[in-house]
């Protein structure tokens, strides 16, 4: 009887510990779909964070590219690259705070130049210290988009 009690306590904590993990379904698929998402930046939520940014003199291939850059810079690992949808996704595994933490880089044609939004969501978990997820992610990444275009894109001849 201990020993069912004792499995069926041990499972519930770890039901309850893991539920909180950080899925793909948290973010948006599209880019479309994120612009209409997106109204605020900075902290929006548990362990939510926005940031947008606006490139211009580059392509969406070179930001999908440096999307990916960004990603890696930031020790995300890339699970879903859509350049039809204008998207790269990735996920960064345990941190002090967090279960886990994914994120994602949503590029929008604005014409004349591209708006990037990029999202982070961590996990939704209570932890000793609340909502702990840091809001540096998305700057990280951004910071690694920008390094990637300044180095690696071809620019024009003048």
């Amino acid at each position: 009887m201990m020993k069912k009690l004792l499995t069926l306590l041990v499972f519930a904590l770890t039901v309850s510990t893991m539920s909180g993990c950080a899925s793909m379904s948290m973010l948006p698929n599209t880019s479309t779909e994120a612009e209409q998402k997106t109204l605020a930046e900075g902290d929006t939520g548990w362990a939510s964070y926005r940031e947008i940014s606006r490139f211009s003199d580059t392509t969406s291939d070179e930001l999908i590219e440096a999307a990916k850059y960004g990603l890696g810079y930031s020790k995300f690992a890339l699970t879903k690259v859509d350049k039809i949808n204008g998207v790269v996704f990735g996920e960064h595994g345990m941190t002090l705070h967090d279960w886990n933490i994914i994120a994602a880089v949503y590029i929008i044609d604005k014409k004349d130049w591209f708006k990037v939004i990029v999202a982070a969501e961590g996990s939704k978990d209570i932890g000793f210290s609340g909502d702990a997820t840091g809001g540096g992610w998305t700057g990280q990444i951004l910071i690694g988009m920008r390094e990637y275009l300044d180095k690696y894109r071809i620019k024009p001849i003048q």
